[in-house]
């Protein structure tokens, strides 16, 4: 092909890994010093603190119904992985086969197997590929163990940088400060990738736990590499397994394995049945001279279901049998796979494409394998490119772009398709700093992946001869760059004038971008994606960009683009979501005429928009529109707009009436999966309107609009919405079409915030899939279920919300009942589904309903609402805060039924931030006897009750007895804990991690002895003990031997080591010391403790000014519950 697709994404060098084709790595190695050269001629250098962020993992999902022939293969697997007569603490079981036999298939729907799950926890999944880091595989298996833990507590400390940043708008340090908050999230990152941190954190994760780790496909044939991932691996329990997936004997053959499993491939039966079913429709009627072809071409695929699948896919587009002929009598099968390994029957399939899929394939060979592609995205760039053919009409672009995607999907060039909607991973976590995908745009993003063979076929094919690889450099036209690069924009364009995509920072994190006085003219460019990187404006001219078609600057600190940028007229898509700084588009917009895609949500400085939006005739996605009060600024510019997607409306306040609001033509935009409707500019930002803090988002009154009722009527959607919001709705009811179950039945999230006047919820309870419900600020609500609920009742249970799994109440002061004749009708209201439900400040609501699959709940309000918590014995997370009132008086006592631990034998994580009136929950050891098998993680803040020296009496409160499978212990805010608290920590033999935070009275260990003796060393099984902001801290306690981190940060008074513990630091593995003057100096080189501090083979003495970002502790969080 003319047009030849080249990638840039080495984990060290983009240039490195052009060469790093066809394995040809170790050739690559012997040149180094040449590859330097060309590294700086083409502008890219290598970071010397490079990002450490995990490359996309391959998830552990798949259809076992659609599964040919490996139920044999399955069973003896499990069988092994069961089996109890292993002397292996950790066995290793690999399974072995050429690329494109089902391997990871295999694998899945073992990972997925309902005897597995049972016997082991965690299952880890981690794809490896080629490149065998210790460390990053290290990482990526504490990911995958800990689910998005980590991220979160990254995304937080970025999250209170950017708050802070924001502050100082307008001085001249904003912009440092934000490079600094970036550093902060590379540096954590960064610190995470020492392998003594490392393994300490992998040791926390899996040890003496009975783990199942799948290793998918495995390259290395390093037997040191692999002896130092297996010894990190032994601390797991007895009985646990790693399933390795590779192509290679000989990687098997280093692990010493309990059994090579060598996956043989599908019989003819097994292969003819796969491929029949992709060739023929269902049920219909299957020519006996096609069935006859066609089981000839399924033996030339040597039972390959790859090969099967593929070929069967190409020939369900084939009906003449003239056509199968010429597939099975094709030259192609005498060829042989070379040593790029590309099977004969995928470059079969890639022959027999249409012209513009040959196109679109190879295109895909931009992106890294493993990487998964969004379907939009992979369309967008398609159009830039000009792959996709018009066919005389440019409005079904799109429409003719997800053909395309389909077809190769059906052709088996891409797998592991996904609907966003339904992948748990992106549920899990609410915000994506530096990713694409934002939770309310997930109802219509699908991914995808391809197989590494189908990714080799496309290399192949868009890829330059090595032998030529000078001349074709200048060739290149699609580039994209490593996740670990510093980009020099105009260098790079320098040196490729004929490039026609650059893509940047594809994997998250920010990439820096440097601008150089070199001077660029990029004028065959078609597609710029500089995303998530650090630059304050366009770095190119927009008279250079005449002819580009995709521009993505979404998550830049740009605050204006150029006026120049109007004359883009062959743009089509503009992405500039998140931009935050933004308050200004180009005033003459309304001539960007090719303009398809249009993305500006999230940009919270944008307060108008351009006049004559409604010009953009070709406008398909719109994500925020702005009502204004002038003439080409009114909802009636979005009337003739076919809009599809996220559509966010602010400012509905200036809609004149309810004619003005059907002018939108909402009803008619049949594309639209997701509409947000406010009424003023305040922000909606989930998920931070339903946080703690989110008090802050609804100080602002909502402003009384005399027409909100019918603007809100008039705004009626179509009925394929799947997420709805309504905000800051000044109206005193819903409208009738909120009454329509036809119109909302295919709702999956509904949130309604800040409409205080709103008296009566419309029957939301009756949406069939509706999975998650947001309310907050809901003033005037008294009940969640009307009296019409009662009709369905049956044996005395009705069921309300019957897909429902998470349901937030923030700040509903008049809720008091979930149905409208609650304690009059004798029925039982039932939640099947709930897994998740948070009350937060919701003080007059006194009952639950029944809610049997309930697994987390959040609770805060009042003493009298703890009584609530008593029946819901199949929680497995519980947060319990009591404020105080407003008047600074405690809550008043605890109800008559008062809660008890006594039957809640599968609660894992426990979090207490409350009042002494709730010491009588935990006072009596008999009723917290249920905590004792199952409690793992326990959090306490700002409870001046829990430790002896606060009680009356000297014995601790009983609960502490209990705790003995206690893993992680948090403590903040604790004013009462003095002394170390020696008689709580009797029993607590299991604990390995404490974290003490913001216990300004706590000074060190008691002065007396302890009450009655102590068998053996207190926390026998302490690995970490964490002490930050203790102000008062005067010593350390003595600690056992096991220990192997220990953080002290911000105790000032901290002067020394106790003799004991000076005895104890060699033994240590990590030490981190930071805020504490005059123990820093004694650690440092030349200090009384140098010589047993330098023997620790991870230590940090953080000088003062690092220690104030370090101090905020990254105490474990509740995990959600798997079900959600």
């Amino acid at each position: 092909m003319s047009k030849k697709v080249r990638s840039f994404f080495s984990l060290h060098n983009p240039v490195l890994f052009r060469f790093k084709m066809g394995r040809e790595l170790k050739e690559i190695v012997e040149k180094i010093d040449e590859i330097a050269a060309e590294r700086i001629r083409f502008g890219f250098t290598v970071t010397t603190q490079p990002q450490n962020r995990d490359r996309p993992q391959t998830h552990s999902y798949v259809d076992e119904s659609k599964v040919v022939g490996r139920e044999e293969d399955k069973e003896e697997i499990v069988k092994l992985l069961l089996a109890h007569d292993c002397n292996q603490n950790v066995a290793v079981l690999p399974i072995i086969g050429m690329g494109g036999l089902g391997k990871t298939t295999v694998a899945k729907i073992i990972f997925q197997d309902g005897r597995v799950k049972k016997h082991f926890q965690p299952l880890i999944w981690v794809r490896v590929s080629d490149e065998f880091d210790v460390a990053k595989l290290a990482k990526a298996i504490i990911a995958s163990a800990r689910g998005t833990e980590r991220h979160e507590s990254i995304m937080k400390r970025s999250k209170a940088m950017i708050a802070s940043a924001r502050g100082t708008e307008g001085q001249e340090s904003k912009m440092e400060l934000l490079q600094a908050m970036i550093a902060s999230a590379r540096g954590t990152e960064g610190q995470e990738s020492n392998m003594e941190l490392l393994q300490l954190s992998l040791r926390e994760v899996i040890s003496g736990k009975r783990y199942l780790l799948v290793l998918d496909d495995v390259w290395n044939e390093d037997q040191a590499k692999w002896d130092e991932l297996k010894t990190l691996l032994e601390t797991g329990g007895e009985g646990s397994r790693i399933i390795v997936t590779a192509r290679n004997e000989q990687v098997s053959s280093i692990m010493r394995p309990l059994y090579v499993h060598h996956l043989k491939g599908l019989t003819e039966d097994d292969s003819w049945t796969l491929f029949r079913k992709r060739a023929f429709e269902e049920g219909a009627e299957e020519h006996q001279n096609l069935v006859s072809i066609g089981k000839e071409i399924v033996k030339k695929c040597g039972g390959l279901p790859l090969a099967v699948k593929t070929l069967g896919g190409l020939m369900h587009s084939k009906s003449q049998e003239r056509e199968w002929s010429s597939v099975r009598d094709s030259e192609i099968w005498d060829m042989q796979a070379g040593e790029d390994g590309i099977l004969p029957a995928l470059r079969l399939s890639y022959s027999h494409l249409p012209s513009h899929l040959k196109q679109c394939f190879p295109f895909c060979a931009t992106f890294p394998k493993d990487y998964e592609m969004e379907k939009d995205l992979l369309i967008q760039l398609w159009m830039a490119n000009g792959f996709i053919p018009s066919d005389g009409r440019k409005d079904r672009l799109e429409e003719k772009g997800h053909e395309i995607f389909n077809e190769l999907v059906w052709r088996f060039f891409f797998q592991d398709i996904k609907l966003v909607e339904e992948a748990e991973e992106y549920r899990t976590s609410l915000f994506y700093l530096g990713d694409r995908s934002y939770r309310h745009e997930l109802y219509y993003t699908t991914t995808c992946k391809m197989h590494d063979l189908m990714h080799d076929l496309a290399q192949s094919i868009s890829r330059p001869d090595p032998a030529k690889w000078e001349e074709e450099c200048r060739r290149t036209r699609h580039l994209c760059t490593s996740e670990n690069v510093q980009l020099n924009i105009h260098r790079t364009l320098n040196n490729y004038p004929n490039i026609r995509t650059l893509l940047s920072s594809i994997k998250g994190f920010h990439t820096t971008i440097s601008v150089t006085a070199d001077s660029s003219k990029p004028r065959s460019l078609r597609a710029l994606d500089l995303h998530n990187t650090i630059i304050p404006r366009l770095p190119i001219k927009a008279g250079f960009l005449k002819h580009l078609r995709y521009l993505d600057l979404s998550g830049t600190f740009i605050k204006a683009l150029p006026d120049a940028t109007s004359t883009l007229f062959n743009l089509q898509t503009l992405k500039l979501s998140g931009c935050w700084r933004l308050h200004k588009l180009p005033e003459d917009m309304r001539n960007m005429t090719s303009l398809r895609h249009l993305y500006i949500d999230r940009c919270d400085s944008l307060k108008h928009l351009p006049a004559g939006i409604g010009q953009l005739s070709s406008l398909q996605i719109l994500t925020k529109y702005i009502v204004g009060n002038d003439a080409g600024r009114r909802i009636v510019e979005l009337n003739g707009l076919n809009l599809g997607g996220l559509l966010e409306l602010y400012n509905l306040r200036n809609v004149r009436d309810a004619a003005d609001a059907k002018e939108a033509n909402l009803s008619s935009k049949h594309n639209l999966c997701s509409l947000i409707l406010c009424w003023d500019m305040i922000e909606w930002h989930p998920p931070y309107c339903y946080a703690d803090s989110a008090h802050r988002c609804c100080e602002e009154d909502v402003l009384p609009t005399k027409n909100a009722e019918e603007v809100l009527e008039a705004l009626r959607p179509h009925g394929g919405l799947k997420l709805l919001t309504i905000w800051r709705y000044g109206g005193g009811s819903s409208p009738m079409w909120m009454m329509d179950f036809v119109l909302l039945q295919n709702l999956v999230e509904i949130h309604l915030g800040v409409c205080t006047g709103c008296q009566h919820l419309p029957p939301l309870w009756q949406l069939p899939f509706l999975k998650f419900l947001y309310m907050i600020k809901m003033d005037s609500i008294k009940h969640i279920c009307s009296s019409t609920i009662y009709g369905n009742a049956s044996n005395g249970t009705v069921q309300a919300f019957p897909s429902l799994k998470r349901l937030v109440l923030h700040t509903m002061q008049s809720l008091d009942k979930w149905s409208e004749y609650e304690g009059t009708a004798e029925v039982t209201l039932n939640f099947p589904h709930l897994a998740e439900l948070k009350i937060i400040d919701c003080p007059n609501l006194k009952t639950m309903p029944d809610l049997p699959s309930l697994k987390s709940l959040q609770m805060e309000g009042t003493n009298k609402q703890l009584g609530l918590v008593c029946s819901l014995t199949t929680l497995s997370s519980l947060l319990i805060v009591v404020r105080k009132t407003s008047t600074g008086t405690e809550s008043p006592p605890l109800a008559q039924k008062q809660p008890s631990f006594r039957y809640f034998r599968s609660l894992e994580n426990l979090a207490i931030t409350a009042s002494e009136d709730l010491a009588p929950l935990l006072q009596k050891e008999e009723e917290t006897r249920g905590l004792s098998t199952s409690l793992h993680d326990f959090n306490i803040s700002h409870c001046n009750w829990l430790f002896s020296s606060s009680q009356q009496s000297s014995l601790p409160l009983g609960f502490w007895k209990n705790l003995t499978s206690l893993l992680s212990l948090s403590i903040r805010f604790c004013d009462d804990l003095v002394y170390w608290p020696e008689e709580e920590f009797r029993s607590l033999n299991s604990l390995k991690r404490i974290y003490i935070y913001g216990c300004n009275k706590l000074v060190g260990p008691s002065p007396l002895p302890l009450s009655s003796s102590v068998d053996g060393e207190l926390l026998p099984n302490l690995e970490k003990l964490d002490i930050r902001r203790c102000d008062g801290l005067l010593e350390l306690p003595k600690l056992p031997t096991s220990l192997k981190s220990l953080y002290v940060l911000g105790c000032p008074k901290l002067n020394s080591f106790t003799e004991g513990l000076q005895q104890r630091l060699p033994g240590l593995q990590c030490l981190v010391i930071g805020g504490c003057p005059n123990l820093e100096r004694q650690c440092k080189r030349g200090g009384p403790y140098w010589h047993l501090v330098s023997r620790i083979p991870y230590v940090d003495i953080l000088p003062q000014r690092r220690t104030i970002s370090n101090f905020l502790p990254s105490f474990p969080c509740f995990g959600r519950p798997s079900e959600v």
